[in-house]
């Protein structure tokens, strides 16, 4: 199995994946931060989102975390995740709802994992909810790779203590930095 040591590499290896070679194209990932760079953009108000490649069937996305940022408690809108941890250590959160036909009703955690650099972690909405956190007082870089891509997706309003539908949107798109 040969690694995948370039951002091109992947990108253009990804259009001709179908099932599970979107599981083996992850585990041939060997990353680092200086080569998603030209994607990266920052914000000290919140993680970026930064679309580095899209169609129909995926969408390749670096997150860029500054210290201390998080994702509110998320779903993935029915898609598979995979998240390779290019840079820094990140926390992931998972929850449950005690009964899943009541939208509302308690949620509760079940499991904390950290993120290794140049480890792949997975989740779907079959294994709950999430949130990911940069613990650290370091950047972080993440690579997400949704199948199919993700235009809305459920959060926890914890102010309100219900989910809320939220569109997504990019900080950038193939290096662009999209205005607001």
């Amino acid at each position: 199995m040969q690694a995948i040591s370039s951002i091109e590499e992947l990108v253009e290896a990804l259009p001709h994946c179908s099932g599970t070679e979107f599981i083996d194209i992850t585990k041939k990932l060997s990353l680092g931060p200086e080569d998603l760079e030209p994607f990266a953009h920052w914000d000290e108000d919140s993680y970026t989102r930064n679309c580095v490649s899209r169609n129909d069937t995926y969408e390749l996305i670096l997150l860029c975390w500054e210290p201390g940022q998080e994702t509110p408690i998320h779903c993935h809108n029915g898609e598979e995740c995979w998240v390779y941890s290019l840079q820094g250590e990140l926390e992931e959160r998972r929850f449950k709802l005690e009964d899943e036909q009541k939208e509302n009703d308690d949620l509760h955690e079940t499991r904390r994992a950290m993120m290794r650099e140049g480890r792949v972690a997975y989740m779907n909405d079959d294994m709950g909810f999430h949130s990911l956190h940069n613990l650290s007082d370091e950047r972080a870089m993440t690579l997400h790779l949704y199948v199919n891509p993700i235009d809305s997706c459920r959060i926890y309003d914890e102010e309100e203590e219900c989910f809320i539908r939220k569109e997504m949107q990019y900080t950038s798109f193939e290096g662009e930095l999209l205005k607001d």
